[in-house]
């Protein structure tokens, strides 16, 4: 018998605290909650980590974890977008903030770029950037902006840099121009605003890509940190672009967490974009 605890948004989904479900295993505990509670549930646990005795592990590598009869499952989403209102739940919040960043209870802001010849000039509506604020939205994450602008190097670093530098924008998702065309240029463009990449982030959506279609293989995506700001390329088409931010989505909250505690500025300056924008 597992005793499962909800945190944030998946106690929202589940309309409970917590539940007791009979399971010999960590995943036959979590299919048992979302059988139980249905497709809300099931959505939000996409991007969750779960605490099973006191480790933090991300859902699909706990599925095999034994079940004994004093196994606690936590399930705490990445992000609340908000306090937790009742008060009588505090010795809740101690115990999963002693596992979890305490990013848990707070608001991670986040902007979408499509990057599109096509999509800037009105010859084609924007599918991909509406597919990805789909899933931010979805994991409790407030979409601040998005805009569309075209495969031109020097409009991609001027919106990076206004998002990063003016608005303070803690999550930059990009989508389009990762390809291997003459004018895809956005992960150059990407590379020439951040302070720093984090290469394991791309990887990780090309693994999860190459699963389904070895041409993943192909994409070139980068990802960092431009001050307290992390950037993400994505995929141009809708569904890669979808499935590839869902691959990676329970770690970019930590990874925002991180790049607010040690900002840097060695990239460019937005002067300096803009400048190099306007006299292209």
């Amino acid at each position: 018998m597992a005793r499962l605890v909800f945190f944030a948004a998946a106690r929202e989904a589940a309309g409970c605290r917590e539940t007791e479900i009979s399971a010999t295993s960590v995943g036959e505990a979590l299919d048992a909650a979302v059988e139980r509670f249905g497709p809300d549930f099931a959505r939000i646990l996409r991007f969750c980590s779960v605490l099973v005795d006191e480790s933090t592990v991300l859902p699909d590598r706990a599925r095999d974890l034994p079940v004994a009869e004093t196994t606690e499952i936590a399930v705490l989403p990445p992000v609340s977008g908000g306090q937790h209102q009742d008060d009588q739940h505090q010795d809740d919040q101690h115990h999963a903030g002693q596992h979890h960043a305490a990013g848990e209870e707070a608001t991670m802001s986040v902007a979408v770029l499509t990057v599109s010849d096509a999509g800037a000039t009105g010859q084609r509506p924007d599918e991909s950037g509406p597919a990805v604020a789909q899933v931010v939205t979805a994991a409790g994450f407030p979409v601040v902006a998005t805009a569309v602008v075209p495969d031109e190097q020097e409009r991609i670093e001027a919106a990076l840099c206004r998002w990063a530098d003016d608005d303070g924008v803690d999550l930059v998702l990009t989508t389009g121009g990762t390809g291997l065309g003459p004018r895809d240029v956005t992960p150059e463009a990407t590379r020439a605003v951040l302070d720093r990449e984090v290469p394991g982030i791309p990887e990780a959506m090309r693994a999860a890509g190459m699963r389904a279609t070895p041409f993943a293989s192909l994409a070139r995506q980068v990802a960092g940190q431009r001050g307290g700001t992390v950037i993400v390329n994505l995929p141009g088409s809708p569904k890669a672009a979808r499935e590839s931010l869902e691959a990676v989505m329970a770690v970019l909250p930590h990874a925002v967490s991180l790049a607010r505690a040690s900002p840097r500025r060695a990239a460019p300056s937005r002067d300096t974009i803009d400048r190099k924008a306007s006299e292209s």
